[in-house]
């Protein structure tokens, strides 16, 4: 008689949820870091620009050229802060999915631990099955025994 968990689908379906929630934490995480590295990568721009007008101050002053750095520059800004909101969505969405992985990964255990109890139960009832196997055995061969010596 071979162990069977009665719960073995649910226990599986369960796993497969854990791991589809733990995917969705990892996009979450992943969408993260590409935002932060617009993030950082449009803060090196403004930088890079910030840097080219301090060179250029000497010299010849272009009007035109310093209206659109400036105009450059406010776009830029607006973009970091549309990123920073997007971010901060994603990060409530990251929340979110963490706790529903947890909530999986709790009813995953629930089910392996349903489980251990149900394997060692079964494993105790063979032990015992097999020890009344032992027990008639050893009954028959003594009563064997006894009705040759008679």
């Amino acid at each position: 008689m071979k162990f069977e968990f009665r719960f073995a689908s649910i226990l599986h379906l369960r796993c497969r949820q854990r791991d589809e929630a733990g995917g969705k934490v990892g996009e979450a995480n992943a969408a993260i870091a590409k935002i932060d590295s617009q993030i950082e990568s449009i803060q090196e721009e403004r930088r890079t620009l910030t840097a080219e007008d301090a060179s250029s101050r000497v010299g010849e002053v272009s009007v035109d050229r310093l209206l659109t750095k400036g105009r450059y520059d406010l776009q830029l800004q607006a973009d970091i802060k549309s990123l920073r909101e997007t971010r901060s969505k994603l990060v409530e969405e990251l929340e979110r999915r963490q706790v529903k992985l947890k909530e999986a990964e709790t009813e995953v255990k629930k089910f392996e631990r349903m489980q251990e109890i149900e394997l060692k139960r079964y494993r105790g009832e063979m032990l015992r099955r097999e020890q009344v196997e032992m027990d008639e055995l050893n009954n028959r061969r003594t009563a064997m025994a006894r009705h040759t010596s008679s």
